[in-house]
């Protein structure tokens, strides 16, 4: 079914109905008391990790799971913040409903399709020779034509060293983490919603 209103719509709709500042004020509690334990974590009075917020529901009890777990959680998140870009920007080029363009034929995926973005050559190397050059290993695993980042050792997803634009050699990668993670999170919210605002339409309010 094709989507009955546009994404700027339904964003100004809820504008005007006062959705937006009732959510501001809840992310900023949420803000507020990240922003105490980052503090705390900085001056190291805990091992919290960035964009820790001590929920556990559904989380591994094994070490491993949880890397997993948060593995994933930081690649969902990236791709949900490219995907939620690209889905504003076409809304407001456009000025159309989903979906914004016309949609060819795609090609068929193979076994080796796979993101070097998300650590998609993470496991390819690894089954490879068990002797690496020192050069190979220097060099970045998301990005091989860049030198592996410093920057991001401790933090999960660290084997892959993806930091284009060096920015964990400048700022404290921590922050970059916490406000990475963060921003994916939300982001990630934004494109359920903005499947869900098209089909789901509350008592009272006219679809």
């Amino acid at each position: 079914a094709a989507f009955q209103v546009s994404s700027i719509d339904a964003h100004l709709s809820m504008v005007k109905f006062g959705s937006m500042s009732q959510m501001l004020v809840w992310l900023g509690f949420a803000e507020l008391f990240g922003f105490m334990a980052m503090i705390r974590m900085y001056q190291g009075k805990t091992d919290r990790a960035p964009g820790d917020f001590g929920l556990r529901a559904l989380y591994p009890k094994d070490e491993a799971g949880q890397y997993q777990m948060q593995l994933k959680e930081l690649r969902n998140g990236r791709l949900a913040m490219l995907a939620y870009g690209g889905v504003v920007t076409a809304a407001v080029l456009t000025g159309k409903p989903w979906p914004f363009f016309a949609v060819g034929e795609s090609r068929p995926k193979t076994a080796g399709d796979r993101s070097t973005f998300c650590g998609g050559l993470q496991k390819a190397q690894a089954r490879g020779s068990t002797a690496p050059r020192r050069a190979e290993m220097e060099r970045s695993t998301s990005l091989p034509f860049l030198p592996k980042p410093a920057g991001l050792k401790g933090l999960v997803g660290e084997e892959q060293g993806f930091d284009p634009l060096a920015f964990a050699e400048t700022f404290d990668a921590r922050w970059l983490r916490e406000a990475e993670l963060k921003h994916g999170r939300v982001c990630m919210v934004a494109c359920v919603g903005f499947v869900a605002q098209q089909f789901v339409t509350f008592p009272g309010f006219t679809p």
